[in-house]
């Protein structure tokens, strides 16, 4: 054990993390990103020869590092010139700082729910009860029987819904082995209920005020109580008679200080790389700002990192990374706008209420893949889920899409436990097929031609702890991911009328002959660049050969940017499981008037224009399956095929009919996964965990 610790404090001590002034003082300090040859002593060398101070690596990011400037330079360009054109320097990059945001509602607004969900509810929504065997766990913990998102009883047993994470525990599964780390403003370990599951080897502070440092500690205040708060959800002690029980109570939990200052692209990829073959589970609850008027995402770094992890991480089995999907419904925002969110690499959580409606912060959009439970609606009685908070605190106000990500993490920690070898795509498809319908009277669920249901605000659906941990146990790795890209050549660029519309049509062969050809979608994004007079009066939408809409970005009534769109990638998860060849109709609408703040004149010639489209398809590659699109047979449900009922083949003609969607509900609701329906296949222990190694 002594020697572990040797080795790991000599690896850290190599290096120097940047000052929380130099982060938050860029007028002072100018910082680069090195892309160079000969590893670490190469690059101590480069910034000895040029006067600056080596930083740190970025991340497990291969060959680039952190150098920093603390003079002030009359001839800065001349002397990134120099830099750049040093021996064995691939390239130099200027860091800028950017504003990230927490997502948690906005203070002072009541927690309402969207308009659509004001109806009445119905005899229907009310849960079955739980099965008496899967009640036998109890917990001293004083603010248990309040947690109703993890077990509905008692008195907060309003409406009968939860995750559903009772049978799972009544199987001994409880995150035990599993490492998930809170990428955010610091946790603070000292809390009772976090201190048993800390794990300092997943834990780092890019604030530093004096060098290296394991501890994430935060400022202790309301402002920065962020992180610890996520924390617990996830892994808050349980028995210990003291606050709640986290939804993996045994997982370890670590956390990266990133939020708590400036932060830049560098640090971003150092925090989402940072011991990834110890670290399972990253979560971010934060993002662009959700004002409805920023456009902003991964920079060239962080995107690398992202795509490093999910190939490099959990020793080739990829990193998993839970996002929160955006707090701007107030806002009108719209998540499409979120790049973090357009991510194939990343898990896109969102928020529903007690009755399973849509929260009034919630933002759409067809990225998101799935929802958890975070607070209750207008005029509810119910607790907004119980979390630790700075200074030995405990609160039972934590909601927002911030609180909905790490219990979304919490659910997959549970899954990972049983099945340790499951891949961050497995995981992703694990999600597409156990998430059920929380609310068939949503207007907006449609059944994709391959059957799986989607919404624009629920994604999949709701997950169910015990349902994925059921399916998890025994699921078989998915056939290697397969990318085809498809540019599309507008000579002359397609202008956009004044209120008016352009469509693209698509004609996709999958590539078919190479060997790149899809038959099985995963993920769809298109990547545009568009002018326009005014970004928030456009909507895009996307139609698969199958028939699937997906809404990549709608009207933001708050953005008044001349900016247009520039190379920006749009994502939907909505055509999964859908065939490939046929054609795809990309349609750009001007909606004028929607931003009132533009002020545009009556009479404008164009609102803009089309200028490139690019078609990324992700997928798999069956040689059974059909090469065409067939009538729906079957519907994707409870990890399973089953088929569409009673009256026969199903044909897909805008949304389905509520009856189809309300049969999906009854079959979800009545199959509820027992403590019984659980079966465990023993594993072998994942090695990687024992070491114990920081790589970075």
């Amino acid at each position: 054990m002594f020697s572990a610790v040797v080795l790991v404090l000599g690896c850290l001590l190599q290096r120097k993390l940047v000052t929380t002034e130099g982060h938050r003082g860029t007028n002072h300090h100018v910082f680069y990103a090195v892309h160079m040859e000969g590893g670490i002593r190469a690059a101590r060398a480069l910034a000895e020869q040029h006067g600056l101070e080596f930083i740190q690596r970025v991340g497990s990011l291969e060959g680039l590092y952190t150098l920093r400037d603390s003079r002030g330079r009359s001839d800065r360009d001349t002397f990134e010139g120099r830099l750049a054109t040093a021996a064995g320097v691939h390239w130099v990059q200027r860091q800028h700082s950017h504003y990230r945001d927490k997502r948690a509602p906005v203070p002072g607004l009541d927690h309402s729910t969207t308009d659509s969900s004001q109806r009445r509810e119905f005899a229907t929504d009310r849960q079955p009860e739980e099965n008496k065997s899967d009640q036998s766990l109890t917990f001293n913990d004083p603010l248990w029987p309040m947690q109703w998102e993890l077990f509905a009883q008692g008195e907060y047993n309003s409406s009968g819904f939860d995750l559903n994470v009772m049978p799972v525990w009544s199987k001994n599964i409880t995150g035990n082995g599993v490492v998930v780390c809170i990428i955010d403003d610091g946790v603070d370990h000292t809390n009772k209920d976090l201190k048993k599951n800390f794990e300092a080897l997943a834990s780092f502070d890019l604030q530093a005020l004096h060098g290296v440092s394991h501890d994430p500690m935060p400022v202790r205040n309301e402002e920065n109580s962020h992180g610890t708060r996520c924390a617990g959800e996830v892994a808050m002690e349980a028995n210990n008679s003291y606050c709640g029980v986290g939804i993996a109570f045994n997982a370890r939990i670590g956390g990266i200080r990133l939020l708590d200052g400036s932060v830049t692209d560098a640090m971003e990829a150092t925090a989402l790389t940072f011991n990834m073959q110890f670290i399972d589970i990253y979560v971010c609850s934060w993002g662009p700002r959700d004002d409805g008027a920023e456009m902003d995402g991964p920079h060239s770094l962080t995107k690398q990192a992202l795509q490093l992890g999910t190939h490099k991480g959990r020793v080739g089995k990829g990193s998993i990374f839970v996002w929160a999907a955006g707090n701007g419904g107030m806002h009108h925002d719209h998540c499409g706008a979120d790049g973090y969110v357009n991510s194939i690499y990343n898990i896109a959580i969102g928020a529903v209420t007690q009755t399973g409606n849509p929260t009034y912060f919630g933002e759409p959009c067809p990225g998101v893949m799935a929802v958890t439970l975070t607070g209750a609606g207008t005029g509810g009685s119910l607790p907004l889920v119980t979390v630790t908070t700075t200074g030995d605190g405990c609160v039972t106000y934590f909601a927002g899409t911030s609180s909905a990500a790490p219990i979304a993490a919490g659910i997959l920690a549970l899954a990972l436990e049983v099945n340790p070898e499951l891949t961050w795509r497995d995981v992703q498809h694990l999600i597409t097929k156990t998430a059920k319908i929380p609310n068939p009277r949503e207007r907006g669920w449609n059944i994709n031609a391959a059957g799986y249901h989607v919404h624009h605000r629920y994604g999949f659906g709701l997950l169910d702890a015990g349902l994925m941990v059921q399916q998890a146990a025994h699921f078989r790795t998915v056939a290697p991911q397969r990318k085809c890209i498809q540019e599309l050549t507008l000579h002359p660029t397609r202008i956009l009328s004044p209120g008016g519309g352009v469509s693209v049509n698509i004609i996709s062969e999958a590539c078919h002959g190479s060997a790149n050809k899809i038959n099985t979608l995963e993920h769809v994004q298109v990547r545009v660049s568009i002018s326009a007079v005014c970004r928030g009066d456009l909507s895009i939408s996307l139609e698969s050969p199958g028939g699937t809409v997906s809404l990549l970005l709608d009207t933001r009534p708050n953005d008044a940017s001349t900016a247009g769109l520039k190379n920006w990638t749009l994502m939907t998860v909505h055509c999964w499981g859908e065939q490939v060849r046929g054609l795809w109709t990309l349609k750009v609408t001007d909606h004028k008037g929607t931003v009132r703040s533009c002020m545009r004149p009556a009479e404008e010639k164009a609102a803009g224009a089309l200028l490139s489209v690019t078609l990324i398809l992700y997928g798999t590659y069956h040689p059974r399956r059909s090469t065409h699109e067939g009538p729906l047979r079957s519907i994707v449900s409870m990890g399973s095929h089953h088929p569409v009922p009673h009256r026969g083949v199903y044909h897909r003609d805008g949304y389905p009919p509520l009856d189809l969607i309300q049969w999906v509900y009854q079959m979800e609701r009545d199959r509820k996964v027992r403590s019984a329906d659980i079966t465990i296949l023993p594993r072998h222990k994942d090695i990687h965990k024992e070491g114990k190694m920081i790589l970075n």
